[in-house]
């Protein structure tokens, strides 16, 4: 079952990937450090780049990875952490954290991220320099924890979240068209919610389960004071429906939230076939990530 599912996000990684468009990889002029721990399961570690020539205050680019929750590696995010940190002087991490499973629930994932941020926040102190805000970043299921944290989060996390840039992420788990030619299949969609709430959900109780679906749905934190954000999202995925990006958009409307929504037309899950869309997400990556967290 989980074969099927971590198979389908491993191939299409590497066009994700592109979105920081920079290049081959810098190690020079940077201070790198790898698997530090975060807590006592095997998988909350994370990696941290920081500028060799670090300045009192510091921005962070949070990468986390996607893998439906039950899948991936921060080693996804490794290039890209290094050449941000090494071209913008920016600090830079990548963080795995706890699979979904019957013994974890989404509520400790973001346990998890929380307690990366509040790490990487004391390293930096140690190095000298207050990383005070962030841009989360990532593409699926990381996308969709960028946002979840960043929203429910922005008030207690260790470092502020500045900004968002979401690739395909899921917004709304509610969502009807999850179960319309879903890719996965429904008895996996079904499972991953299943995992996420603590509770069994089938497509008979799905509507009752609504309360507790929308704990783990970024959509249902949106207020006006929620970080600008970036959208991403293929007018043909068959992962994550496009009706989640709609949503979203439509809902930072309503709050007068500062975002960009790009419509990738011709592009899947993966935003595999529209250079045009993603060179224009490349730019607002940059842009956000000046104005809102190194400014």
């Amino acid at each position: 079952m989980f074969d099927k599912i971590i198979s389908f996000f491993m191939s299409i990684i590497m066009a994700i990937l592109s979105f920081f468009g920079l290049g081959d990889t810098l190690d020079g002029g940077i201070q790198k450090m790898e698997n530090i721990s975060y807590g006592s399961h095997e998988r909350q570690v994370l990696d941290l780049y920081l500028p060799e020539e670090i300045s009192d205050v510091t921005g962070l680019v949070l990468c986390i990875h996607g893998g439906a929750w039950i899948g991936g590696d921060k080693s996804a995010y490794t290039d890209n952490a290094k050449d941000l940190c090494k071209n913008t002087k920016v600090a830079a991490a990548t963080i795995n954290y706890r699979y979904l499973s019957e013994s974890v629930t989404m509520a400790d994932i973001i346990d998890d991220i929380d307690a990366a941020v509040t790490k990487i926040k004391e390293i930096g102190k140690e190095k000298g320099t207050d990383i005070n805000k962030m841009l989360l970043t990532g593409h699926s299921a990381g996308a969709h924890l960028s946002m979840l944290y960043a929203y429910s989060m922005a008030d207690t996390a260790a470092i502020a979240p500045a900004a968002v840039a979401n690739l395909s992420g899921p917004t709304d788990m509610n969502d009807k068209n999850y179960f319309v030619n879903n890719d996965l299949g429904n008895d996996n969609v079904l499972m991953l919610v299943s995992y996420a709430t603590g509770k069994n959900i089938t497509l008979e109780n799905f509507d009752e389960s609504k309360p507790e679906i929308d704990k783990f749905s970024p959509l249902y934190y949106v207020n006006e004071n929620t970080v600008p954000t970036i959208i991403c999202h293929g007018m043909k995925d068959t992962i994550v429906p496009y009706s989640n990006a709609v949503a979203l958009d439509q809902k930072l409307t309503e709050y007068g939230v500062t975002h960009e929504f790009i419509s990738y037309p011709d592009s899947g899950h993966g935003l595999e076939n529209d250079k045009d869309q993603a060179k224009l997400a490349e730019e607002l990556m940059f842009e956000y990530l000046n104005t809102y967290v190194l400014s």
